[in-house]
């Protein structure tokens, strides 16, 4: 069976799903976010194992290359809804796969504010704003807890992801600037004399 003869589409997961096992050839994009290939249309109902890809007589980079192919051949389908400081994306259930299409982000940077940011609660939910937008970082961490809350059948991740480097990864809050020990004379203590006293 040839790759190019079946459908695929990268779908991303959450490694703490239950139903995500070594069994399933999945490669890490984030700490907890994971891609796997879908069988498809429809997609995401059913994922490509080892034993699927020793049956199709292929091998992971070429299943990956057919999917990143079907993918960016159908994101002409890709809208984007709302108005800043923080956009919603549409892509008819698979938002979250667009993550993958790195001319797309590279496209989007120039219209955001500081580095691209992207909440993806849930996989048909993809939140964009700028790292240096406030309430485009408020307004997506607030509509991450609200789908979180809601329990989608699919949840991804409660990270907000940031674009660097080409690649998706964690945004971690700025580190507070480091302290300085005062020096014991900012204390008001007076050093002693280190000779013999007089």
């Amino acid at each position: 069976m040839q790759v190019t003869s079946i459908r695929f589409m990268p779908v991303l997961v959450s490694t703490a799903e239950g139903w995500v096992d070594e069994r399933h050839l999945l490669e890490d994009l984030t700490e907890s976010i994971a891609v796997g290939y879908s069988y498809g249309p429809p997609y995401g109902q059913r994922f490509v194992t080892w034993t699927d890809l020793d049956r199709m007589g292929t091998n992971r980079r070429e299943l990956r290359r057919t999917a990143v192919d079907h993918l960016y051949a159908n994101l002409d389908r890709v809208r984007i809804h709302g108005q800043p400081p923080a956009l919603m994306l549409s892509f008819d259930g698979l938002e979250s796969s667009v993550l993958l299409a790195e001319e797309f982000w590279e496209s989007m940077a120039p219209s955001v504010p500081g580095d691209l940011v992207v909440g993806v609660p849930a996989r048909d939910v993809v939140i964009i704003t700028g790292s240096q937008s406030p309430p485009g970082l408020e307004k997506a961490r607030r509509a991450v807890d609200r789908v979180l809350f809601a329990g989608d059948r699919h949840p991804l991740s409660r990270d907000l992801l940031v674009w660097r480097h080409g690649g998706w990864q964690p945004l971690r809050p700025p580190r507070p600037p480091r302290q300085r020990s005062p020096h014991p004379d900012e204390l008001g203590y007076r050093r002693r004399s280190s000779g013999p006293p007089r």
